[in-house]
């Protein structure tokens, strides 16, 4: 199974890792070039780097330069082009600027069915479908919001449920921890999207 992430931005600590292939979305291919991290492609309008940084990014990988007008982000553009070439998908470098882009790519992964996962230093943000799911996480906080009216059970946790229904308007599923390594999350029907969160580290000394 082929894997690729799609780095937009920082806001994740990078290294190579031979199970992923890598596409650098706008700024987030200058980002992996200096990382001397290796591209399939970069791919976006490249409106936020300059010509000489393009020139440099056309010696080491694939260009898909796209228009400036256009009705997709550059994002959205390489999450659906990485869909038709890998078998799962990774964004990173889309939670830590600008809010509406983010709020886009949740509705896309939330209510258009795109599937893909977001990530970042503190999160994993994916959609599960009717299914059993054991969720083995390092991270604290464990919370989940419908997609559509749904039904679920989660189990292991602090604050478990059982066959509760859950309403796209409902937020008391926020920050439930795990009891054990793993957790529990049957989707009875509906579908949800699960974020798994810590709190942010303050790094001031």
């Amino acid at each position: 199974m082929s894997k690729v992430m799609l780095v937009a931005n920082k806001g994740y600590e990078l290294e190579w890792n031979p199970a992923y292939h890598y596409i650098g979305v706008d700024r987030g291919a200058t980002i992996l070039r200096e990382l001397n991290i290796k591209m399939d492609y970069a791919i976006g309008d490249f409106d936020s780097i300059s010509a000489d940084e393009l020139v440099e990014l056309e010696k080491v990988t694939k260009i898909k330069k796209l228009p400036v007008r256009k009705n997709e982000s550059d994002s959205e553009y390489a999450i659906r082009f990485a869909l038709q070439h890998y078998d799962e998908v990774f964004i990173t470098g889309v939670t830590g600027g600008r809010l509406d882009h983010f709020i886009s790519l949740y509705h896309l992964l939330a209510f258009a069915d795109v599937p893909f996962t977001i990530v970042d230093n503190q999160n994993v943000i994916y959609k599960r479908k009717v299914g059993k799911y054991e969720i083995k996480t390092s991270k604290k906080y464990l919370s989940l919001f419908a997609c559509e009216p749904s039904i679920i059970t989660i189990e292991n946790v602090e604050y478990p449920l059982s066959k509760q229904c859950l309403q796209t308007s409902d937020v008391y599923t926020l920050s439930n921890e795990s009891l054990q390594e793993s957790s529990f999350v049957k989707v009875e029907k509906g579908s949800i999207v699960i974020i798994e969160s810590d709190d942010k580290k303050n790094t001031l000394k």
